[in-house]
């Protein structure tokens, strides 16, 4: 111990004091009291400089001087002589060094002084008594501190001659290092450690005499610690490094609270240079500091033409420069229009807030200012008027009334037209309510119709209106509910329909006629189809009678007949035979019309039907030389129907392909199963139909023209007749047809359920 206070005190045994940093004694050993003749009582608590006469310390510079530069350096420095007055007013010479000390934080907190006398050029001599509480007063000041001393060799990771026992703080005993069983280099983080040794190398490599350096060291339980290390290096006679002595000092807290500032730095930078709007901050004289990217490139600035800028000098704009006096008096201002940059004299629509920044003391020290280009806003501003404008004349201009009008009936606004009609002014129009306008007649159904329109938010119905002089005004209402002016209301076009309802009276007058005539006709159609039946049956009786002799000559059952007589008679069977025809018709679609048709459905085998038809047109077929194709499946199911009445479907169906097929052609029947049906198929290569007639051919004596009756005959009814008994067995049918090329007519039967 004795050895370490030797070395890092540079042999002081003489006296020792301390001032606080206020210069104030604090500590003032016996030592110096004999030394300087003055007593500690007289000096603890008085001021260091009031006993420095104005000399300089030999040769080496004032007192005074090397007294602050070790306060602000916090370096140890040694002095030659010290002139120090005693309590006789004479003046004693000293020798020694000048040591600060620091707080926890590295600030400066006091100085120790250790002198020798040397008035009389020589050592007096101190008991071992006064060196031992010498030593014990400054070892008691180094536990007292944050302050750790070490004397450390000069080799390789330091080891350790000394420690101060308040290492504890980090885990550690001053044994752990003075045994030999630590050296410093241990206790440096691992991620410092050659850093340490290289900055160390440069102190030593190039004549330094001191190093300072900030690093971490690990504690004994692990946890990484930032000290700051101030030392000095002691070398030999020749040069050569030989130790180092000093302090290193706790700086953790502070390293965090620089790392937090700088985070927060970092975070607000960040903030600050990706705002969306300009940003820019001014001193307490109104000159820009500083500003982000947005705020350069809103007014077209570079940074050197913003930073430095003087705004209470430079801005133009009053409006602006008002906004930014408001900082000046501890309040916000606000600017808000089109400014010129006096700079890039760009001009930008700006909105401008402007902020103080106040001390904890309550002075201005500055101002933020946030700027936002609001070119966009300006331009949806004036589309946005543009746009009432347009919608202004369209609503004036409207070829219907328009009123606008709150739940409660109060008219807000009507259009010019909504004026003129009803002979009111706007102003009078906005002082009364909607239902005012409305005819008493109309009135309570008005109140439901508005009900229905707030539930709904739509409606349309028609109403009378009143105007100023009392006349009425039929109107078809469209109404809508809104929002006007930040509240829900009733939009309503008021259509003048006074020349629609003329209109629908005058058609209502033609409808009455019309049913009327309808009527009437009704009643000629039912005379008609009674006279048809009538003559019908009328003509069946006598015609079975024709057709029956007919036959019996024609077979020759009453004498041979010439080839001309057999001719002749075969004409009269065949013409009877077309009669007899157009007779059935003619009754089947009377019954028809009047309900009394009755079919008797029993199982029938199709093909027997195909049969039964093929032997009522084999005449007229083979007569035209037409060729007769059957396919008809074998075992082909059998079907639910009315067998008579299918072979009168089937026989129209070959009388028509007949009709219309030209000598040489073919006619081809099919029968086939398909999907629980029978498909039925009757095909002819004859004059086809044009595509855009097929939907009328199943009407009641629809014929494609005139031409077609001369040519084919025909009443137009065999199509419809085949339609009616299909439908009868819930059946379909249909046509396909090419125009020149031939027919082809579809039906399909559901077969009987097994």
């Amino acid at each position: 111990m004795n050895e370490f206070y030797e070395q890092i005190l540079e042999n002081i045994s003489q006296g020792i004091w301390v001032v606080d940093k206020f210069d104030k004694f604090i500590y003032f050993s016996q030592n110096m009291a004999d030394i300087t003749g003055i007593s500690k009582e007289d000096v603890i608590g008085k001021y260091l400089m009031s006993y420095m006469p104005e000399r300089t310390i030999g040769n080496d510079v004032h007192f005074r001087e090397l007294f602050l530069r070790v306060k602000n350096t916090l370096q140890p420095e040694h002095f030659k002589s010290i002139p120090l007055r005693n309590k006789k007013g004479n003046i004693t010479y000293q020798s020694g060094r000048l040591v600060p000390i620091s707080d926890t934080d590295s600030n400066y907190n006091g100085m120790a002084c250790i002198i020798e006398d040397i008035t009389e050029q020589k050592l007096s001599k101190k008991t071992q008594r006064d060196e031992w509480e010498a030593e014990n007063k400054l070892e008691s000041i180094y536990k007292s501190s944050p302050v750790i001393a070490f004397l450390w060799r000069a080799e390789k990771d330091w080891p350790v001659e000394f420690v101060s026992d308040n290492i504890i703080q980090f885990g550690y005993t001053s044994e752990d290092f003075t045994s030999g069983r630590l050296i410093f280099g241990d206790i440096v983080h691992p991620d410092d450690l050659q850093k340490v040794r290289d900055a160390v190398s440069q102190v030593e490599i190039g004549g330094y005499t001191y190093f300072t350096k900030e690093y971490r060291i690990l504690t004994k339980s692990g946890e990484a610690r930032w000290v700051t290390e101030r030392s000095m290096l002691g070398r030999k006679y020749n040069g050569v490094p030989a130790y180092y002595q000093g302090i290193i000092i706790d700086v953790t807290e502070r390293k965090k609270a620089e790392e937090a500032l700088r985070k927060s730095e970092r975070k607000y930078r960040l903030i600050f240079e990706n705002s969306p709007l300009g940003i820019f901050d001014f001193d307490e004289n109104g000159v820009v500091t500083s500003g982000n990217e947005n705020m350069l490139k809103i007014l077209d600035l570079t940074r050197d033409e913003l930073i430095g800028f003087d705004m209470p000098k430079s801005l133009e704009d009053e409006d602006m420069k008002k906004a930014l006096y408001q900082v000046f008096q501890k309040k916000t201002g606000h600017y808000e229009g089109y400014y010129r940059s006096p700079t890039s004299n760009k001009t930008v629509p700006l909105k401008v807030d402007f902020s103080p920044i106040i001390s904890e003391e309550g002075t201005i020290q500055g101002g933020v200012g946030i700027v936002e280009d609001i070119t966009e806003r300006k331009q949806a501003e004036e589309a946005l008027k543009e746009s009432e404008k347009k919608f202004r004349s369209l609503f004036e201009n409207a070829n219907d009334a328009i009123f606008i009008h709150d739940l409660k009936g109060n008219i807000l606004e009507v259009n010019q037209l909504a004026s003129q009609r009803l002979g009111y002014s706007k102003d009078e129009l906005t002082n009364i309510k909607s239902m005012d306008l409305i005819s008493p007649f109309y009135a309570d159904n008005m109140k439901n119709r508005l009900n229905t329109i707030q539930k709904k938010g739509h409606g349309i119905f028609e109403t009378v209106q009143i105007t100023k002089n009392g006349s009425s005004i039929p109107v078809e209402l469209s109404s809508r509910i809104i929002e006007y002016e930040g509240k829900t209301a009733i939009l309503a076009l008021a259509r003048d329909i006074t020349e629609r309802k003329r209109a629908e009276r005058k058609l209502n007058e033609y409808a009455n006629e019309l049913a009327k005539a309808n009527e009437e006709l009704k009643s000629l159609d039912k005379m008609k189809d009674e006279f048809l039946s009538n003559v019908s049956h009328e003509l069946k009786t006598p015609l079975t009678s024709i057709k029956g002799y007919s036959n019996i000559i024609y077979e020759e059952t009453l004498g041979k007949l010439n080839d001309e007589q057999k001719k002749t008679m075969n004409t009269i069977v065949r013409n009877s035979e077309r009669l007899r025809r157009l007779v059935d018709s003619l009754i089947y679609m009377s019954m028809s019309q009047a309900g009394k048709i009755e079919y008797s459905f029993e199982p029938v085998q199709i093909s027997k039907v195909i049969d039964d038809a093929i032997e009522d047109t084999n005449f007229e077929i083979n007569k035209k030389g037409l060729i007769l194709n059957k396919n008809v499946s074998e075992n082909i199911p059998q079907i639910n129907g009315d067998k008579a009445k299918l072979t009168d479907m089937l026989t129209n169906l070959l009388d028509n392909a007949t009709k219309f097929t030209s000598s040489g052609g073919e006619i081809t029947v099919e029968a086939f199963e398909e999907d629980e049906h029978i498909h039925i198929k009757v095909t002819d290569t004859g004059v086809g139909i044009p595509e855009d007639l097929i939907p009328y051919l199943f009407q009641r004596f629809y014929q494609i023209d005139s031409s077609i009756r001369r040519k084919y005959g025909g009443t137009g009814l065999g199509l419809y007749i085949c339609k009616l008994i299909v439908d009868a067995h819930y059946g379909n049918i249909w046509i396909d047809s090419i125009e020149g090329k031939g027919t082809t007519v579809h039906v399909k039967l559901p077969e009987t359920e097994s």
